[in-house]
């Protein structure tokens, strides 16, 4: 075997084994699927077109679920505690809005797995110092095509760097004809003072990188081409030419560290995601629970301004009958009615703020307010918890329940990764560029060719010895594609190259400035991260401290009912002796009334008190169990509880209790 034919066996193993090895390696950083990846159509084979069409997005669903229809009976909304968490998963727009978070995600996964920058979303961290590009190193420079072949330089060498593209592979194809009439200034190339050429060209190739930063490309072409031109060897000419090339990073580009940065931020942003969407259905959740609470104050209001107005008008009436039979004074009559209409404006304010109340709760539980669920009376079939011994735990249990489940923490660690994975691309890009690269073209040439005695060539379609004139010919030797494809693939006309690139920035002021940013950026995250903590162990504190306050409140309201009432039936029985007046039964009603207004104001702040405890535990989701994937996809698959219908046990309920 010949030295030039080994040279061209070595340099062919070598880049095989490389690209094999890049490849696995590849396969290996392959980033695990996504729970649900919903979005792009990524499949080339079978369906080739499918990659160029645009990725199905279902259209947003505005109607109402089927759970709110079926607790609608006869103009009345029935509402459990559960089922108005169950229709805000499936209704709630704040936490529609926020699940599109989780798409967002998902496409930025797709999009660094093609090679591409992730664009985060509303929440998500980015650090300023990365690049827009996702790729690393990358090959600087390089041509396309089969034209990149580089010219011979004064020392005989030639060099191409061939490469580029993303981590999706891609294909080209360009097709060409042209027709060129060109004057000349002599006649002793040519034979004649003009030249008219005309051809056709073709080029077709792959191209694809690797997240270690190699790149390569493989490439196929030819032309065919006439001239008027009488000095050709063929006319018409035919060219082929057949090359494949890579280019490696050795130092700033090098590795999946430098290159497969973007892959990994996605991959956490998938993660961050889901937190944030956690942290939204926390929040809503917490906010409908108040709802509740509140309408069922209002509702409570209501009950006392009815009962306080039942006493003023019962005190009304006995006056009036008193007055009749002359033992009480008429100005007594106009104090009790004057008290009554009190007590009616008390009750229309009561009344109003129930059904605003009702408005607020029909809006968060619904996607939009038909005409049925506005006109519906809103039935709550819970009542305002009572306080409990053991509603809360310990401090120091509560703390480390704060710390293990709360999304601020979960996000300010996937920060922190984010950020080590950008430190680490920076102290990449901070190495200076050595690049290898390698390549092999193969060309060949073919044509028409007109064969002529010994001692003589072919000019003008003629053979012709200089001095004696033209000489018969001996006919034509027929070519074409063929012939230059087969020179092509044997390798007759061989361009091997291979080589270093190396650029050395001396001072790196840009590249020093980013790591230290990355570096600062990261420490001002840790930062940030204690003072998350520090705020939720003060939110956890005065949540503990409001829901025991609350149970004190609650206390003594009710033993001021009780106080306040038995001291409204004394009064009553010593007016109806005559040892008392109506000014002090009127104001017996009044603090009885208020008496009860702060019991329902302290049952409310109790129960507020511990949705606030377990939401800055982020433990309201376990207590009510309400699942996450129930609120990613909004269908929650408890059922309803529909008025009429047999209750159904919770599904934590062991059976035959």
């Amino acid at each position: 075997m010949s030295p030039k034919r080994q040279h061209w066996l070595l340099a062919a193993l070598t880049l095989g084994l490389l690209l094999v090895s890049q490849t696995l390696g590849a396969q290996e950083a392959k980033p695990s699927k996504p729970p649900i990846l919903q979005y792009g159509n990524t499949r080339w084979f079978p369906t080739v077109w499918a990659p160029y069409g645009t990725p199905y997005v279902p259209a947003s669903n505005m109607s109402n679920s089927e759970r709110l229809h079926s607790l609608l009976q006869d103009g009345k909304l029935y509402l459990t505690v559960s089922d108005a968490i169950a229709l805000g998963l499936e209704n709630n727009l704040d936490i529609a809005v926020s699940r599109y978070n989780i798409g967002y995600a998902q496409t930025d996964i797709l999009r660094a797995q093609g090679g591409g920058a992730a664009r985060g979303f509303a929440g998500s961290f980015s650090s300023a110092a990365l690049f827009a590009g996702a790729i690393g190193g990358g090959v600087t420079s390089g041509g396309g095509g089969g034209t990149s072949r580089a010219g011979g330089t004064s020392g005989g060498a030639s060099a191409s760097q061939f490469g580029g593209g993303t981590f999706d592979p891609s294909v080209f194809f360009s097709m060409g004809w042209d027709r060129n009439t060109s004057p000349l200034g002599t006649t002793v190339v040519t034979g004649v003072p003009f030249v008219t050429s005309q051809g056709t060209s073709y080029t077709m190739g792959y191209t694809q990188a690797f997240q270690t930063g190699t790149s390569f490309q493989v490439f196929t072409g030819g032309s065919r081409g006439t001239t008027t031109s009488l000095t050709p060897v063929f006319n018409p000419q035919v060219n082929t030419f057949l090359g494949t090339g890579f280019t490696q990073p050795l130092l700033n580009g090098f590795g999946r560290r430098a290159n497969s940065i973007q892959i990994r931020i996605a991959q956490d942003e998938m993660k961050s995601g889901y937190s944030l969407f956690r942290q939204q259905v926390i929040t809503t959740v917490a906010q409908i629970l108040n709802n509740y609470w509140d309408y069922l104050t209002f509702r409570e209001n209501v009950r006392v301004a009815e009962q306080a107005l039942a006493y003023a008008q019962k005190l009304l009436s006995d006056n009036k009958r008193q007055v009749e039979i002359g033992t009480l004074a008429p100005i007594e009559v106009v104090r009790a009615e004057s008290e009554v209409a009190g007590r009616q404006q008390d009750l229309i304010v009561a009344q109003t703020n129930l059904q605003q109340q009702a408005e607020i709760i029909k809006t968060a539980l619904s996607k939009q307010v038909g005409p049925e669920l506005a006109g519906a009376q809103i039935v709550a079939q819970d009542n305002l918890p009572e306080p409990q011994s053991d509603d809360v735990p310990s401090l120091d249990e509560a703390l480390k329940l704060a710390f293990a489940n709360r999304p601020e923490i979960e996000q300010s660690d996937l920060k922190l990764r984010d950020q080590d994975y950008t430190i680490a691309a920076r102290r990449n890009s901070l190495l200076p560029s050595l690049n290898i690269f390698a390549s092999y073209i193969a060309v060949g040439l073919a044509g028409n060719q007109l064969i002529c005695p010994a001692g003589s060539s072919s000019f003008g379609g003629q053979c012709i010895v200089q001095g004696d004139g033209f000489v018969p010919t001996l006919g034509t030797s027929a070519g074409g594609v063929s012939q230059a494809l087969s020179q092509t693939w044997k390798g007759q006309y061989p361009d091997y190259s291979f080589g270093l690139t190396l650029s050395i920035p001396i001072r790196n002021r840009s590249a020093q400035a980013d790591a230290a940013r990355a570096l600062l950026e990261r420490r001002q995250l840790e930062t940030q991260l204690q003072q998350f903590k520090n705020n939720i162990a003060q939110q956890v504190r005065s949540a503990e401290i409001g829901v025991i306050q609350a149970k004190a409140q609650v206390e003594a309201a009710r033993k001021a009912v009780v106080l306040y009432q038995q001291s409204l039936d004394a009064e009553q029985k010593k007016f109806q002796l005559g040892e008392s007046t109506v000014f002090l039964v009127i104001q017996a009603q009044r603090d009885l009334a208020t008496a009860e207004g702060n019991e329902v104001k302290a049952r409310s702040t109790y129960a507020k008190s511990v949705t606030q405890f377990q939401q800055q535990t982020a433990t309201i989701l376990q207590k009510y169990n309400v699942e996450l994937s129930d609120a990613i996809s909004g269908h929650v698959e408890r059922s309803p509880n529909i008025p009429g219908a047999p209750s159904t046990p919770p599904p934590s309920t062991p059976p035959g209790s």
